[in-house]
């Protein structure tokens, strides 16, 4: 039985995987610790992977190998199923790691834009072998509603929304049409440089503003929200074999 433990800024999610299929998910530390111990004392093995967007205490990391069978954290140093072609990759965050790794699982030999709509927006670019080769990092949406509020005297803070439209007949909707449809025009300009130069590539969308992209990109892109956890039981069971053999 395969643990992934994902650790961001606010919250700390888990999903479960079973002989390569997805079992059930959930949210919170004390869960984590419960559920494994539950599957230990049943007889079964569990073998976990860590994932964190900043800081971990030596605490929790040694309560989650206590309650694991078998236990490896995500980062650029470890051995991974893809090659990573960045310049600096031990500033590259495990989550864009993990996108990447779970698009090439699920796209094998393809060349693969991956976008994750979240805080921030990445853009990165596997190529048909396997090779990471960098990619972008752009505004999310909050960040882009919050700078225009912050960094300026008198425009107001709004809200993303599904309805909006092309041009703002007042602020609150030059503002809303603004930040959507420049996101939405930046996303199309990734897709079609990349299907311009690759026409058999592959677009996947992911993250939490992914929603936000569906209406109007569906036909063309793949949507997976849960890729990059995906991604994280793959490099799991990747690291079982180099591990184990």
């Amino acid at each position: 039985m395969n643990l992934i433990v994902d650790i961001g800024n606010t919250r700390t999610k888990y999903a479960v995987f079973d002989d390569g299929a997805w079992v059930e998910c959930g949210l919170g530390l004390p869960e984590v610790y419960d559920l494994a111990k539950t599957y230990r004392e049943n007889g079964k093995e569990v073998d976990l992977i860590l994932s964190s967007t900043g800081a971990i205490s030596a605490e929790v990391r040694e309560r989650l190998r206590e309650v694991s069978t078998f236990f490896c954290e995500v980062s650029s140093e470890i051995p991974l199923p893809i090659r990573l072609g960045y310049d600096t990759p031990k500033t590259l965050g495990v989550d864009r790691i993990a996108g990447c790794v779970g698009g090439a699982f699920l796209f094998p030999g393809r060349e693969l834009l991956v976008i994750d709509s979240g805080t921030a927006i990445t853009y990165d670019f596997v190529s048909a072998d396997g090779e990471f080769r960098g990619g972008n990092i752009s505004p999310g949406l909050g960040i882009r509603f919050r700078a225009l509020n912050e960094f300026t005297a008198s425009l107001p803070l709004v809200k993303c929304s599904m309805e909006h439209g092309y041009i703002g007949k007042n602020t609150h909707d030059a503002i809303l049409n603004g930040v959507m449809n420049g996101i939405l025009f930046e996303v199309r300009g990734y897709i079609d440089e990349l299907l311009r130069n690759n026409p058999h590539a592959v677009v996947i969308i992911t993250g939490g503003g992914s929603e936000y992209l569906k209406k109007t990109l569906k036909r063309t892109v793949c949507f997976e929200d849960k890729l990059v956890i995906t991604g994280l039981n793959r490099i799991l069971e990747y690291q079982k074999t180099v591990n184990y053999t």
